[in-house]
């Protein structure tokens, strides 16, 4: 496993880089912990702004098991993730500091 420690920014290129459609990821926000597959990425513009959201399907042990998460609203309360990629890459842990 790799260990990362990135700002804000760089996480959120990771994330915008790195995270594909059919990986795992397990992330961690504010109070939130959201763990399961990446069903989509979408970089649309969101009321003339660029947007970054990210369609996630939960773990089957939560009542709503699919998320939007929009990456852009959340950096600032972002903490921690775990990127599993689907691919057999390498498994990067990434804490923001």
């Amino acid at each position: 496993m790799k260990k990362l420690e990135l700002s804000v920014d760089e996480a959120v290129n990771y994330l915008k880089e790195n995270v594909k459609i059919h990986d795992n990821l397990e992330i961690a926000y504010n109070r939130i912990f959201a763990e399961g597959e990446v069903l989509n990425v979408d970089f649309s513009k969101y009321f003339g702004k660029p947007g970054f959201k990210m369609l996630m399907s939960l773990d089957e042990t939560h009542l709503n098991p699919t998320i939007e998460i929009d990456i852009y609203e959340i950096q600032e309360d972002l903490i921690e993730f775990t990127h599993y990629p689907q691919d057999d890459g390498e498994v990067v842990d990434v804490t923001v500091v």
